[in-house]
């Protein structure tokens, strides 16, 4: 049974935990509009005292902690799901682009009135009417103009395509740049935190800041976290990127070429860092121009496959490809009969490519001399140019066809690899805002059920005040009596 001055302390015991409750719910109030605070809340437990009897008397209500409402499982799903949200962003995004740089993607026909299948069949309908009047300066000159359309046309994709892979390479450098900085800060506030755990106490607000630069990590890179005694440790596929108050930095190197692969290490090892997830892999991906180069002519047709994991590189390939194919195509039936190549490189020193190539400096100034036929009158060869188009010249994964189906097979194959992009990032980013709702409904502050709890503690704090109070002056009523 309590004794009236154990009494007394069971009273004390109740205001004390009733202002911890309170200091709680006012830091609460005050981040309520704070984004990322973790919303504070204090476990309460029961002062039991065993007696000789064996009996257990309780003296009262304690503090158990004073800790954040979080979900460990919900922020390591969360960061899984947005390093994978991260990643197709990226994908989709130059997906998305590169389809907006053909053009082919707006008629229901899939035609374009000023997409590259337009130029290749102003190119060869040129060929067409030249090999219908032979003598026609105008048809001839046609035939010229048309080929510096389509080579320009190709030539700007390539530059466009050639940006958009620098651009890939720099926001390489640009997101292990960010990496290394919100590392630094992680290891900063790992120590700050040690520090401010030592008696007991959780540091909240530190906590917090540093789930939030954890949170932008994982949209760079597949990390995974791990705590000891309030440090966490920071991984990329088992390699640490935070250890304690440890940094470990990541460098660039390379310039994604075959001779010059783009590759993230190791700054203090020099091993290759694993970076499988999130923005960064997308970009190493697509920065990638293994699989881009020149096509031997003797190898025609060049087998092409979408095999490389940048879709800018297969798209570039695919590109020379087709104009190399054309262009040695016609050179062999323009020389065949002594007559000059149409095509050559800009720089000699160079094999013939998408990159390299002109229309011969002598037919620009003299159209004249474009061969038509094997005689005077015989338009043999003009018509044989034309009729490349229909010769499956082309190889696309090991199957024969002529160009239309070349570049319309590729032009689908873009656009499934784009709606793939697509549809992933769509599910992902699904995912990520899924289980943030779920994270959110652990963690974040409600005004309304913090307003609840201060009127509660308080009521509580007073309640425990009057028991003090009536305590008081039923002992002074004692001692008055006594005395």
């Amino acid at each position: 049974m309590t004794s009236t001055f154990g009494t007394y302390g069971v009273s004390y015991a109740g205001m004390y935990v009733s202002q911890a409750a309170l200091t709680a719910t006012t830091n609460n109030l005050a981040n309520v509009s704070t984004a990322g605070a973790s919303r504070v809340r204090v476990s309460i437990s029961d002062t039991t005292t065993t007696l000789a009897d064996g009996a257990a008397l309780t003296s009262g209500a304690s503090v158990a902690s004073i800790t954040r409402a979080r979900d460990k499982l919900l922020d390591a799903t969360y960061r899984t799901q947005n390093a994978a949200a991260g990643y197709w962003a990226v994908k989709s995004g130059n997906l998305e682009y590169m389809q907006e740089l053909l053009s082919e993607f707006a008629a229901d026909d899939g035609t374009s009135s000023d997409g590259l299948q337009e130029l290749i069949n102003d190119f060869f309908a040129g060929w067409d009417a030249l090999s219908l009047d032979t003598t026609s300066t105008s048809a001839r000159q046609e035939v010229v103009d048309s080929a510096n359309s389509l080579i320009s046309g190709l030539t700007e994709l390539y530059s466009q395509l050639q940006q958009l892979q620098q651009d890939a390479v720099s926001s390489v450098a640009d997101g292990v740049d960010s990496l290394n900085y919100l590392a630094a800060q992680v290891a900063a506030l790992n120590q700050q935190i040690t520090a401010a755990e030592v008696g007991g106490a959780e540091a909240s607000y530190l906590r917090d800041q540093r789930d939030a630069l954890l949170d932008e990590m994982s949209a760079l890179a597949n990390i995974t976290v791990t705590e000891t005694g309030g440090s966490f440790t920071v991984t990329i596929n088992g390699a640490a990127l935070v250890a304690g108050n440890t940094a470990h930095k990541l460098v660039v190197s390379g310039s994604g070429t075959a001779d010059d692969p783009l590759t993230v290490a190791w700054a203090d090892t020099g091993k290759k860092a694993s970076i499988t997830g999130g923005s960064i892999a997308a970009y190493l991906e697509d920065a990638d121009q293994t699989g881009y180069g020149a096509i031997d002519a003797a190898s025609l047709p060049y087998d092409f496959t979408a095999g490389s994991a940048s879709s800018i590189t297969n798209m570039l390939q695919a590109l020379n490809d087709l104009l190399t194919t054309v262009a040695t195509e016609i050179n062999d039936l323009q020389t065949a009969n002594g007559g000059v190549a149409f095509f050559t490189a800009a720089d000699t020193s160079q094999p013939l490519s998408i990159a390299n190539i002109q229309v011969n400096a002598g037919v620009a100034a003299d159209a004249g001399l474009i061969v038509t036929g094997t005689a005077d009158g015989d338009n043999s060869v003009a018509a044989a140019i034309y009729d490349l188009r229909d010769a499956n010249i082309f190889k696309f994964a090991g199957l024969e066809m002529d160009l239309s189906a070349f570049y319309q097979s590729f032009v689908s194959w873009l656009g499934t690899a784009g709606d793939n992009a697509a549809s992933s990032y769509d599910t992902q980013a699904a995912l990520v805002t899924q289980v943030d709702n779920q994270r959110q409904s652990i963690f974040s502050i409600s005004l309304d059920e913090e307003m609840s709890n201060l009127i509660i503690y308080q009521e509580a704090y007073s309640a425990n005040a009057r028991v003090l109070s009536t305590i008081d002056g039923l002992i002074g009523g004692l001692i008055e009596d006594l005395g």
